[in-house]
C-alpha cells in the first residue's frame, strides 16, 4: 500500500500483514516525516473512513478533522506525536462523504530496528446510546469514561450509562487485542519493540495502565 512518496518510510512486513487481516481499522504515521504523513492504513481503515489508502498514505492524517472536532484534543495528538508516546482519546471525526463519527483513538509508538519511530493508531466508531448535550460535551464525557476504565478508576459519577462504559471496555480489549498481536510480531522479528510511555503532561505513572 505504500506509493512512492512514502516507500522510502514503511513498516516492516511481518507488521503490515498483521494489520490487513486485522478487523479494528489502524493507519501508522512517520512521525519524523514532513507534517507526520501517513505511511500505512489497513482495510479496515478504508472501510471505516471511506478514504482509500491511495488518497491518505503521504498525509497528515487532520483530513479526518471538521468543524466540529476538539482542537484542545487535536492539540493534545500533536504532543503525543511530539514526545513519541502512547495515548487513548475520543473525538469527532468525519468520513470522505462528510459524515462524522465519535472516534475513539489509541496510539502507540513503534521503535523500529534502523532507529526510526512509526506510531501505530487503532480506530473505532463508537456511536453512544445517550449524549451529554453537544457533540464536544458528549465526545468530552466519551473521552473521560474510556480514561477511567483503561486506569481502573471506576469510584466517582459516571459521565456515560452502564452500557456505553460495557462497550468501552469492550473497545479497549479489541485495541489491546491489535496492540498484543503486533507486539507478539515485533517479539519475534527481535529487533523491534512496542513503547509504553504516555505524555509527560498526564502525570499518569500512579495508575496502572489497561491500555
Amino acid at each position: 500500500m505504500l506509493d512512492d512518496l512514502t516507500r522510502a518510510a514503511h513498516i516492516p512486513p511481518e507488521i503490515e500483514s498483521i494489520c490487513d487481516d486485522l478487523s479494528i481499522s489502524i493507519c501508522v504515521a512517520d512521525p519524523d516525516g514532513n507534517d507526520t504523513p501517513l505511511i500505512y492504513v489497513n482495510p479496515a481503515f478504508e472501510t471505516l473512513t471511506l478514504y482509500a489508502a491511495e488518497d491518505v498514505l503521504g498525509k497528515n492524517c487532520r483530513f479526518l478533522q471538521g468543524a466540529l472536532t476538539d482542537r484542545t484534543v487535536t492539540d493534545e495528538i500533536a504532543e503525543v506525536v511530539r514526545q513519541r508516546v502512547s495515548e487513548t482519546c475520543c473525538l469527532i471525526n468525519y468520513r470522505k462523504d462528510g459524515s462524522l463519527f465519535f472516534n475513539l483513538l489509541a496510539i502507540r509508538p513503534i521503535a523500529l530496528a534502523d532507529d526510526r519511530t512509526v506510531l501505530m493508531a487503532c480506530q473505532y466508531a463508537f456511536k453512544p446510546t445517550q449524549t451529554a448535550g453537544s457533540l464536544r460535551r458528549t465526545c468530552s464525557a466519551l473521552d473521560d469514561a474510556q480514561r477511567k476504565i483503561r486506569f481502573g478508576l471506576r469510584s466517582g459519577p459516571n459521565p456515560v450509562n452502564m452500557h456505553d462504559t460495557y462497550r468501552l471496555d469492550t473497545v479497549a480489549m479489541r485495541f489491546e487485542a491489535a496492540f498484543v498481536r503486533v507486539k507478539n510480531c515485533l517479539i519475534r522479528m527481535g529487533n523491534a519493540q512496542m513503547i509504553h510511555t504516555y505524555p509527560t503532561y498526564r502525570h499518569r505513572s500512579q495508575y496502572e495502565v489497561l491500555l
